[in-house]
């Protein structure tokens, strides 16, 4: 997948602290944030407007919220990157793992990072999205 110059990012996640945390975060790194705090709502946009980037919770609405997201917006932006933050993992030891046979095609992410992701994973993750 050829990679784009990041502008827009679509942010979904029902935890406010966190939103905004990393919404203030990409704000100050230059990036165009738009939030949403459900699958409805990441929905409505995903319909409106094109975006560089999701980045989704995966536990919204319903335990699959994320990836029915990531689906949506794949159809709507195929070339953008997608990325989940969940901490099922942490919480009951289920593994979502990308390498393994036909995991992209369902899961529709570039990456699946831990919820309580640090600002220093995320910009790591933005400049390879970037290159």
């Amino acid at each position: 997948m050829k990679a784009l110059k990041l502008h827009s990012i679509l942010l979904v996640d029902g935890n406010v602290g966190r939103r905004e945390e990393i919404r203030r975060h990409l704000d100050a790194c230059g990036y165009e944030t738009v939030c949403a705090a459900s699958q409805s709502e990441a929905e409505k946009w995903i319909a409106e407007r094109p975006f560089d980037l999701l980045i989704t919770a995966l536990i919204l609405e319903f335990a699959d919220s994320g990836f029915i997201i990531c689906r949506r917006f794949r159809r709507v932006c195929p070339a953008a990157h997608a990325v989940i933050l969940s901490d099922v993992a942490a919480k009951s030891g289920l593994q979502f793992n990308l390498s393994v046979s036909g995991a992209r095609e369902w899961i529709h992410a570039d990456a699946i990072l831990n919820h309580t992701i640090r600002m220093e994973q995320l910009d790591s993750l933005l400049s390879r999205f970037s290159a």
